[in-house]
C-alpha cells in the first residue's frame, strides 16, 4: 500500500504510543517493586516487635502487653494483606509493560511473541489452512490477543466461521470500533486475564456443575425441617439450663447435632472439596467480569454483552462475592474446634451446604452466560487491538448488490512498505481467470482477497482504501497435497477437494470459489480441457470467484461465456536479462513467461 505522509505519521504516533506506554509501566512497576521491599522490612520489624515489644511491657502492664500484642498483630496482618496486593498489581504491571513492548515489536513486523494457535490448522476446512489463518507467522498470531483459553477458541472460531448476515456484520464492526478505542480496557483485560492462569480443567469444573444434584434437598423435607429445629432447640436448651433444665439436655443435643452431620461427614467433604474449586475459578472470572461490568460501553454489542452480566438487576462479580463470602464461612469447619463447636451448636455444615445449593440453583443457569460474555469480549479485544494497529485500513461495506468491489486491495501480513495493492472489480462478471509468469503475484493476490474476505465477514477493517462485498461462504483450493496415510495421490485428493465445491453449490449456497492452478496432477491437454469443462460447471451453478492459471487456452471463455469469465493477468519483464515484476493486476492474458529463464539462471538447465 502506497505511504502518504498522514499514514506514515500515524504509524509513527502509534509506536510512539506504545513506546511510552511502555515506559509508564516499567516505572510503575520499579515504583512497586520499591513498595514490595519497604514493606518486607516492615513486616519484619512489626513481626519481631509482634513479641519483643509484649514481653518487655509484660512486667509492668499485661494489659498494655495484650493491647500491645494485639495492635501488632492487626498491623502485621495488615502489612501482609498489602503485599499481596501489591504483588499481584506488579504481575499486572510487568504483563502490560510487556505488551507494550511487543506491541512496538508487531509495528516493526515480529509478533513471534503472541500465541499462534497452531493447534488449530486443520488442512480439511474450506479456507484457513490455504488463508495461512494458523501456524507460525499466520493471521491468528498477528491479531491475537486473548488472555484465557476459551478466549482463543472463541477467535479461531470466529475466523473459521464468520457471519454472512449483514446486520450482524454491522454489529461487530461498531462493537470492533468501539473497542478499538479502549486501549486502557483491552489492555488491562489482557493482563488481568493472563494472571487468572486459566487451565481446561477449570472450564471442565464448571461443566460439572450443570449435572450436580442437590445434596439437602434430596433428603426430603423434613431433613430440612431439622436442619432449621435442632439448632433452635440447642439455643433454646443452653438458655433454659440456667433455670429448671437440666445441663445434660443441651449436651445430648448437641451430640445428636454431631451424629448428624458425621453420618453424612464424608460427602460432606466431597462437597466442600467441589464448592471449593468452583468458588476458586468463579472469583477468578470474577476479576475480568467487573472490569467489562464498570465499562462504558454505548454500541447494541456490547451493551447487551455488558446486560448478560446481571442476573435480577444484580451484578454478576456481586453474586460471586455472595458465594465467595458463603465459601469462606463454609470453610470454617477445616478447623477442628471450629468445625465441631460450630456444627454440635448449629449444624453448620449442613447450613452453609444448603446455603450454596441454593445459591447454585438460582443462579447456576447463568454461569455459562457470564462465562461466555468473558471470552466473548476477550476474542473481540484481539480484534479491536487489530482495527487500532491499522489506521489506515477501513471498514468494508456489506452489500447485496456487488460481489467484491475493492480499491488499493492488499494482504495485511505484507510489510506496509513492499505492499503493492490493486483495484480489483467483479462488476457483471462473476469468475476471474489470473494468469500470469511465476512469482509474479497471482497467489498472494488470490490470499489477499481471501484474507480480505474472512476479515470483512469478521467485521474488522481491511487492508484496503474502500471494499464492497456481498457476505458469502468461502471456499479455497490452493494447497491440495497427497496422503500416504490414507493411500491418496495428490491428483485423487484434489478432486476430492472439487467434488466438495460442488457439492456446496449444488445445496444452493452462495459460495465465493478461489482456486489456484487446478487439475496439477494430470498431463497439459487434459488439464486444459477439464479445466474448461470445470469452469463452465461453477458458471452453470451460479458460483463466485477466481481461478489463476498458467493455462493460457483459457482465456477464451472470456468471449464464450460473454463477459461472465473475465481475463486478469500479472506481467512480467525481462530488461537488460534481468526480471522485473510490478505485482499489479492488469486486464487480459498474460504475454511473458519466465520458468525456462530462471532454470537457465539457477544453472538448472543448459542450452547452447
Amino acid at each position: 500500500m502506497e505511504e502518504t505522509g498522514g499514514i506514515q505519521q500515524g504509524y509513527i504516533d502509534l509506536k510512539q504510543l506504545y513506546s511510552e506506554r511502555a515506559l509508564y509501566f516499567t516505572r510503575q512497576v520499579k515504583i512497586v517493586s520499591t513498595r514490595l521491599i519497604r514493606g518486607g522490612w516492615l513486616r519484619l520489624l512489626f513481626f519481631v516487635l509482634l513479641f519483643a515489644a509484649p514481653l518487655y511491657v509484660l512486667n509492668y502492664s499485661a494489659i498494655a502487653a495484650v493491647l500491645l500484642f494485639v495492635g501488632f498483630a492487626v498491623t502485621f496482618g495488615i502489612l501482609v494483606k498489602r503485599s499481596i496486593a501489591y504483588r499481584k498489581l506488579k504481575a499486572e504491571l510487568v504483563l502490560l509493560k510487556m505488551l507494550n513492548e511487543n506491541e512496538e515489536k508487531v509495528l516493526e513486523g515480529d509478533f513471534s511473541s503472541f500465541d499462534s494457535g497452531s493447534e488449530f490448522i486443520d488442512p480439511q476446512h474450506d479456507y484457513s489452512h490455504d488463508l495461512d489463518l494458523f501456524g507460525e507467522g499466520s493471521f491468528f498470531q498477528y491479531i491475537n490477543r486473548t488472555s484465557t483459553l476459551v478466549g482463543t477458541c472463541t477467535l479461531k472460531n470466529k475466523l473459521c466461521a464468520p457471519h454472512t448476515d449483514l446486520e450482524r456484520i454491522v454489529g461487530e464492526q461498531k462493537a470492533i470500533k468501539e473497542l478499538s478505542e479502549k486501549i486502557d480496557f483491552r489492555q488491562h483485560f489482557f493482563a488481568k486475564g493472563k494472571m487468572l492462569n486459566e487451565t481446561k480443567n477449570d472450564i471442565d469444573r464448571i461443566n460439572s456443575f450443570k449435572t450436580y444434584k442437590p445434596f439437602v434437598k434430596s433428603k426430603g423435607r423434613l431433613f430440612g425441617s431439622l436442619l432449621i429445629a435442632m439448632p433452635i432447640l440447642f439455643l433454646c436448651a443452653v438458655i433454659f439450663s440456667f433455670w429448671e433444665l437440666p445441663s445434660a439436655v443441651p449436651v445430648i443435643i448437641f451430640l445428636i447435632n454431631l451424629l448428624l452431620v458425621g453420618l453424612n461427614l464424608k460427602e460432606i467433604n466431597r462437597i466442600n472439596g467441589q464448592f471449593s474449586s468452583l468458588t476458586g475459578i468463579l472469583q477468578k472470572y470474577a476479576l475480568l467480569i467487573n472490569l467489562i461490568a464498570k465499562e462504558n460501553f454505548s454500541t447494541i454489542k456490547l451493551s447487551d454483552l455488558q446486560t448478560r452480566l446481571l442476573a435480577e438487576n444484580t451484578e454478576a462479580a456481586q453474586i460471586i462475592a455472595t458465594l465467595s463470602k458463603y465459601m469462606s464461612q463454609f470453610d470454617q469447619r477445616n478447623s477442628m474446634l471450629m468445625g465441631v463447636v460450630l456444627n454440635g451448636c448449629l449444624l453448620w455444615d449442613y447450613r452453609y451446604v444448603n446455603k450454596i445449593e441454593l445459591w447454585l440453583e438460582k443462579y447456576g443457569g447463568d454461569i455459562d452466560k457470564w462465562i461466555e460474555v468473558v471470552h466473548e469480549i476477550d476474542a473481540l479485544n484481539s480484534m479491536g487491538g487489530y482495527s487500532f494497529n491499522h489506521p489506515d485500513f477501513v471498514m468494508p461495506v456489506p452489500c447485496t448488490d456487488m460481489v467484491l468491489k475493492a480499491s488499493h486491495l492488499g494482504h495485511p501480513l505484507l510489510d506496509r512498505k513492499d505492499r503493492v495493492c490493486n483495484d480489483y472489480d467483479l462488476k457483471d462478471s462473476i469468475f476471474s481467470l489470473i494468469t500470469g509468469a511465476n512469482m509474479s503475484g497471482k497467489s498472494t493476490f488470490l490470499r489477499a482477497v481471501g484474507l480480505n474476505l474472512v476479515v470483512a465477514r469478521c467485521g474488522m477493517p481491511v487492508c484496503a482504501r474502500s471494499m464492497y462485498f456481498k457476505p458469502m461462504s468461502l471456499i479455497t483450493n490452493m494447497r491440495t497435497s497427497d496422503s500416504l496415510m490414507k493411500n491418496e495421490s495428490y491428483f485423487f485428493a484434489e478432486l476430492k477437494r472439487l467434488q466438495y465445491v460442488i457439492s456446496q453449490l449444488k445445496y444452493g449456497k452462495d459460495v465465493f470459489i478461489i482456486l489456484d492452478e487446478i487439475l496439477k496432477g494430470t498431463n497439459s491437454k487434459d488439464k486444459t480441457y477439464g479445466s474448461m469443462e470445470l469452469i463452465k460447471h461453477l458458471l452453470s451453478l451460479n458460483a463466485y470467484g477466481m481461478i489463476a492459471t498458467h493455462d493460457l487456452e483459457l482465456g477464451v471463455l472470456e468471449e464464450q461465456t460473454k463477459g461472465k469469465i473475465v481475463n486478469r493477468c500479472f506481467e512480467v519483464e525481462n530488461t537488460g536479462n534481468e526480471l522485473h515484476f510490478d505485482y499489479l493486476l492488469q486486464a487480459g492474458i498474460t504475454q511473458n513467461h519466465n520458468a525456462t529463464f530462471l532454470m537457465k539462471r539457477m544453472g538448472i538447465i543448459v542450452t547452447e
